[in-house]
C-alpha cells in the first residue's frame, strides 16, 4: 500500500519554484523592455519619515518614463503600498509604507543608478 503523503513522480499538484521569490519578481521586471529606465545625473533623496509607530519612505527627484511600472514591482516584492504625488513645484514624489530604504537603493543599483546620485536622508 502507498503512502498518501508521499509525492509521486508525475504529481500535477508538486510544489515547483515559488514564481514569487525575491529574486524572479526583481529579475523578471529589470529583463522586460517595458522597463527600460533612463539613467540620469540628477540626484535621487530617499528619506523616512516616523509618524508614531509607523514609517513612511519617500522618493524625490526620481525621473522615469515607467515610474508606476517600478512601483508596482517594489509595492509586489515588499508588500507594501506606494504612490505617487505631485508637490508644489511639478516634481514626482514617490511615497512607500514601511521602512523600505534598503531594497530601493538595491532596486536603483540594479537599474544601473549610481550610488553617487543617490542620498539618504537622515
Amino acid at each position: 500500500m502507498n503512502n498518501p503523503f508521499e509525492m509521486e513522480e508525475n504529481n500535477p499538484f508538486e510544489m515547483e519554484e515559488n514564481p514569487f521569490s525575491s529574486n524572479n519578481i526583481v529579475q523578471n521586471s529589470l529583463n522586460n523592455e517595458i522597463l527600460n529606465t533612463r539613467i540620469t545625473n540628477s540626484l535621487i533623496e530617499i528619506w523616512v519619515e516616523e509618524l508614531g509607530r509607523k514609517k513612511n519612505t519617500y522618493i524625490s527627484g526620481w525621473i522615469d518614463d515607467n515610474l508606476k511600472e517600478h512601483i508596482k514591482i517594489i509595492k509586489k516584492q515588499n508588500g507594501c503600498n506606494g504612490t505617487i504625488k505631485d508637490t508644489e513645484d511639478n516634481k514626482k514624489l514617490v511615497m512607500f509604507q514601511g521602512n523600505q530604504v534598503k531594497f530601493v537603493v538595491a532596486y536603483f543599483n540594479k537599474l544601473g543608478i549610481d550610488n553617487n546620485n543617490i542620498y539618504i536622508k537622515g
